[in-house]
């Protein structure tokens, strides 16, 4: 239990840093001091528009909140059950 991983892609460009995910979900989530955007702790680049990381399924819960309260909707979750 709790070995499943499950990707996390954040269109980081578009982020307008308004910190949310970073409230809900404060270990996988923090602000960049370089251009105040999110960054999610372990995530590289892919495409050149998406930063794409793992999470353990014990923090699934606090990363689905911190895509449902992205006022942007940038953050999308996948590789789990809903």
């Amino acid at each position: 239990m709790g070995t499943n991983k499950i990707t996390v892609s954040h269109k980081r460009n578009d982020c307008i840093g308004c910190g949310a995910c970073t409230m809900a979900a404060p270990e996988q989530w923090s602000m960049s001091q370089e251009d105040g955007k999110a960054m999610l702790a372990g995530a590289e680049w892919k495409n050149d528009e998406f930063m794409v990381g793992e999470i353990d399924e014990a923090v699934l819960d606090a990363n689905k909140e911190a895509a449902d309260s992205c006022p942007v909707q940038i953050i999308k979750i996948s590789g789990y059950n809903e």
